[in-house]
């Protein structure tokens, strides 16, 4: 009881190290839609928490200086090597960016001032278009019109760059962890969330936000905290935020910063690289998972040294080893008490082994019971220095938890092939009279360009792109983009007719 009411009241401090940034979760929402609806590149995201960073400081100058901004101090903040042609290149890149966020209405810069758009309503419909995604978005959460105390160590991180699913997690985190209390002068800092509202909300996978979860914890960002099963299954995942919290600090980090104020990069990041160093899906930290190997990557813990095999059976040291110790198998028939990793390799001894598992109650008899079987044998054989003693580990302590989703598809493909055969591949007969090439007109080369482009930057209506680069309606486009797939479909279609009279434009 007392651990509830403990958990009730939370986690509070009265100081955040390095100050806070006051950022409204309606902004926050506003430039994450933006960005996942291509209006928002990222090293834009990354921009407009710097420009954060650069407004922020200035509070603190006396009031008798004037504010003054330059692309340098934007450079330092953002990432880029300094000097030579690339700082220019760079800057002028940059450059591009407050521009492209001027003419979206989000930021207006000047060489004195710099001013943020507080609502969606200051945002350029001309460019922005439907807003429709944005009020669903921001309607999925609870307090859309607070303000949160964004730590000014993590507005610099976050300038530096994180990866998408690192973005949006701790995105999440501030929404959902980080509070200011005026009645007390005091800061929550910890707070539930589930992945998969994560993911609904924010458009992450929950395998993403998993592994980026782990980064986070390793980075010392956030703690997890302890929950039960009953309040994992209500309220989800409890996390706490280190009010202390220095990126600077953390032991793999490449790129480091100075100073509160911020200082110069030596390298394009000022966090540590998006890449995790662990192979496996990362299931969340929490104690319903009962794992004894590395809580990072999921690597099971290292046994002592020992035959490749596993058996159950105790061997004295002066006993005459069988000839299926001494190799792979051979012709003896897959024993479950002593699994080879030739077993491994054959996905008929695998199977066989499986009906054995079954047998001694290691496996499932079901569909899922004998793919989850065959998958771990595919995780030992791949993962594993010893892959049948590690096999039969994961198998005996039901070590599901370490299975990828490429894991998976393997053992699925393995157990498809040893059903079916293997796919035949039908290359169909070159047909005796082929077609004359139809060329491409310049209009069909236009919409083949907008669509690439479209595409690319992951915009939904290439309308939007074709306006950007020639001046035209929705109908001309229509109908430009209505001729170009008849075109396409003349070029494939196949001639049933030899005497059919060659199309050309």
């Amino acid at each position: 009881m007392e651990a509830r009411k403990a958990a009730r009241r939370g986690h509070h401090t009265h100081r955040l190290e390095g100050s806070f940034r006051p950022i409204t979760v309606h902004q926050l929402v506003l430039v994450w839609w933006l960005h996942t609806e291509g209006h928002l590149t990222k090293r834009q995201l990354r921009v407009w928490f710097a420009l954060h960073e650069m407004d922020e400081r200035r509070r603190y100058m006396g009031r008798d200086r004037e504010a003054s901004y330059e692309t340098r101090e934007l450079l330092h903040l953002v990432g880029g090597r300094s000097g030579g042609a690339r700082e220019a290149k760079t800057r002028s890149e940059l450059a591009g960016d407050l521009r492209a966020l001027a003419q979206l209405g989000l930021v207006t810069v000047t060489s004195t001032s710099i001013q943020f758009a507080r609502s969606v309503d200051q945002i350029a419909l001309s460019v922005v278009g439907d807003l429709s995604g944005f009020w669903t978005m921001l309607h999925k959460i609870d307090t859309p019109g607070r303000t949160v105390p964004v730590p000014r160590r993590m507005v610099r991180a976050l300038a530096a760059g994180f990866s998408k699913a690192c973005t949006a997690l701790i995105f999440t985190t501030l929404i959902r962890c980080l509070f200011w209390h005026k009645t007390t002068g005091s800061y929550r800092m910890d707070g539930r969330y589930k992945l998969a509202w994560v993911a609904d909300v924010f458009g992450v996978s929950r395998r993403q936000l998993s592994e980026a979860r782990t980064r986070l914890v390793e980075l010392g960002w956030i703690s997890p905290l302890e929950v039960s099963q009953w309040m994992l299954n209500r309220w989800g995942l409890h996390d706490l935020i280190d009010a202390a919290w220095d990126p600077s600090s953390t032991p793999d980090q490449d790129n480091r910063q100075h100073g509160e104020s911020g200082g110069e990069l030596s390298g394009d990041s000022a966090c540590p690289s998006a890449d995790f160093s662990g192979q496996s899906a990362t299931p969340d930290l929490t104690d319903s998972l009962s794992l004894t190997g590395d809580q990072y990557t999921r690597n099971p813990a290292r046994r002592r040294s020992g035959p490749s095999g596993v058996s159950l059976r105790s061997t004295s040291g002066g006993r005459k080893k069988t000839a299926r110790q001494r190799g792979s198998g051979g012709g003896a028939p897959p024993n479950i008490r002593d699994i080879r990793p030739g077993d491994l390799s054959d996905t008929g001894r695998l199977l066989e082994l499986h009906r054995q598992a079954c047998t001694a109650g290691l496996a499932s008899a079901s569909e899922h019971g004998r793919l989850e079987f065959m998958a771990l044998a595919e995780r030992a054989r791949t993962r594993g220095s010893k892959p049948a003693a590690m096999f039969y580990w994961l198998l005996r302590e039901r070590k599901t938890a370490f299975i990828t989703l490429a894991d998976e598809d393997e053992a699925a493909r393995r157990i498809r092939e040893h059903n079916n055969g293997a796919p035949r591949r039908l290359i169909p007969e070159a047909p005796t009279q082929q077609r004359q090439a139809i060329p491409f007109s310049e209009e069909d080369k236009f919409v083949a360009a907008v669509l690439r482009v479209a595409q690319q930057s992951r915009i939904d209506d290439p309308f939007r792109v074709a306006q950007r680069i020639r001046p035209m309606t929705r109908s001309e486009w229509d109908a430009a983009h209505l001729g170009f797939h008849e075109n396409q479909m003349k070029r494939w279609k196949p001639i049933d007719d030899p005497h059919e009279l060659e199309v050309s434009l």
